[in-house]
This record gives C-alpha cells, structure tokens and sequence, in this order.
C-alpha cells in the first residue's frame, strides 16, 4: 500500500494510521462531510476507499483511487493514508484529518441537529486561498 503510493504520486513521505475518529467515520460515510475548509488542505473532499483485506493488492488500488487529486483518504474500516512532500507534512495531513474525523462525529452526534457542512464553492475559494498563503503578494 505504502510502495502503491510512492510509485503513483510524487509523495516524499506516507503516513498510515488505525486512528480511531477517523476509522469511526471510514464506516459511515463514503466521503467525509465539509465540516472544515481545511479539507482543501488535502486536496478537497475526503473519500473512503472501499473495504479490502490489509495487504491486498485491491485494498492499494481502492487507496489509490480514493486519493485521485488528492494527499489523505479514510480506509472503509480500516484507518488512513496520507503523504506530503516531507514526513512533517504527511504527519500534519493525518493530524488535520482525525481532527476533522472528530469535528464531524462530535457536531453530528447532537439530537435533532445536522452539521453546517461547507459548499463546493466555498471549498474552492479556500483552495485558491492556500495556493498563494505565504508568498508575498
């Protein structure tokens, strides 16, 4: 799975991990809802490759599609993966999305309420946010 990365994508560091928020979600939903515009961070909305046995060759192709134009997917109960140019980024990629693993299972656990999920749009405008942050204008 980790080498499945490697050879596809230009990543210099894969994290994996068995995070509890986040393997939670990877068993309720096929995509992690917009609760957070740091979803733009990996890239947009964050899938859930289907369930494969550990090892498989088809669990790496299910993660593979999972995080087409994207750096982080959820496992279906399973875990997670992401990869960043340096094992800091990877690192920080898998923090942000058992964060958000939690910000979503925590606000979406109040009876009689629904989360206030962010729109496409709105995830777009963050995105070309973050592909200019820190450079001088």
């Amino acid at each position: 799975m980790h080498l499945a990365v490697y050879r596809t994508t230009a990543a210099g560091a894969v994290v994996h991990t068995h995070a509890v928020h986040a393997t939670a979600v990877s068993t309720l939903v096929a995509e992690l809802p917009l609760v957070h515009y740091m979803a733009a961070a990996l890239g947009g909305p964050v899938r859930t490759a289907p369930y494969a046995t550990y090892g498989s060759p088809e669990l790496a192709e299910n993660m593979l599609e999972a995080l087409r134009d994207r750096s982080g997917c959820l496992l279906r109960n399973h875990g997670t993966v992401t990869y960043g140019d340096t094992l800091d980024q990877a690192y920080d990629r898998t923090a942000q999305l058992e964060w958000m693993c939690r910000l979503w299972l925590t606000a979406s656990s109040v009876p009689g309420r629904e989360p206030s999920l962010l729109s496409a749009g709105q995830l777009r405008e963050v995105q070309e946010k973050l592909s200019g942050y820190g450079q001088p204008g």
